[in-house]
């Protein structure tokens, strides 16, 4: 955490407050082409949970991490997104009850 305090200026007000309230951040800074002609990267909101895995699985995890050079929420959102990919369940709007019970967590959720 402290290393990432030397970078607080370069962050755009709303998500600092995002950061340090554990807000979600909805939308980014507009894009602004800098001086070097490049678009700026953007920063998706992401929304820290937790779970449990089998040891095996986990093992096998932090061994892809390491030699596959990806960060474990890289894994888990390609996986993710690929085992979505085919069930429509995962598309469908959830019930009003389930809906307001995840505002809670995610008040800016649509």
């Amino acid at each position: 955490m402290i290393g990432n305090m030397a970078k607080v200026e370069s962050v755009p007000a709303q998500i600092a407050d995002a950061l340090l309230y554990d807000l979600p951040v909805q939308t980014i800074a507009p894009a602004t082409i800098s001086a070097s002609g490049k678009q700026p990267e953007v920063t998706i909101c992401k929304v820290p949970f937790t779970n449990q895995l089998t040891p095996d699985t986990f093992l096998r995890l932090k061994q892809f991490e390491c030699w596959g050079g990806m960060e474990i929420q890289d894994i888990l959102d390609e996986a993710l997104t690929a085992f979505f990919a085919g069930k429509p369940e995962a598309d469908r709007e959830l019930p009003i009850k389930a809906k307001e019970k995840l505002r809670k967590k995610l008040p800016n959720l649509k």
